[in-house]
Parts: structure tokens; sequence; C-alpha cells
């Protein structure tokens, strides 16, 4: 069966839209993410007409997953001329490791 993955933006809203979209059918499991259920329920997809059976997996993110910030040389701004940070290199980095979203996230999606 083909599974659909869907990502809110936080967990509240993630159950809400399951609730929702499932008509209060979705099944709640824990992830390998301690702040982010996951829940599932069937439907079909696209709605309206000539869609197939899917498995719908409805999970969120808790606020940014990625942060961008500046090289370690250039995060003491009372030492830094403003000017050179126009050119300076940035670096992306998790923004709350201990989650582990981006492993919880390529995890989640596989199958979809």
């Amino acid at each position: 069966m083909v599974v659909v993955l869907m990502v809110a933006e936080k967990p509240s809203l993630a159950r809400s839209l399951a609730e929702i979209l499932s008509k209060k059918q979705c099944r709640r499991r824990k992830s390998d993410c301690s702040a982010c259920d996951v829940y599932e329920f069937e439907g079909i997809f696209p709605p309206g007409g000539g869609g197939v059976r899917v498995t719908f997996k409805m999970t969120s993110v808790c606020g940014h997953v990625m942060s961008l910030d500046f090289q370690p040389q250039y995060n003491k701004w009372e030492q830094i001329d403003p000017v050179d940070l126009f050119d300076a290199e940035t670096m992306k980095k998790e923004s709350m490791p201990n989650l582990r979203i981006p492993h919880f996230l390529r995890n989640e999606v596989r199958d979809s």
C-alpha cells in the first residue's frame, strides 16, 4: 500500500489534523523522537474521486529543524566588524540535536 507522509509544524497541530482527516479514527504510535508521535490512518489520495487507497502518516517537527549560524570566529560580536558578516561563511546545524528530528524524519519517510 502507498504511504503518504504529512509533517506539521508542531505536535499539537499534527494530532488535530490527523483527528480531523481521519474522523477520529487514527492510531497513535510513539516514534524514536520523544517529542513527536506519529498518527496513522487509511484514506483515499488524492481525495475527491479517482484516488487510490493509502496509509497516511501524520507527524510533526518541533519548530525549526535546522538553524544557520556564522562560523565560531564570527560569534564574538563585540570584536567583529558587521560589514565582515556579509562575506562570512555560515554553517547549518540542528536546532535541537537532542531530539534528532532529521534522523526521525529520515526513518519515517523511508516507506513513503
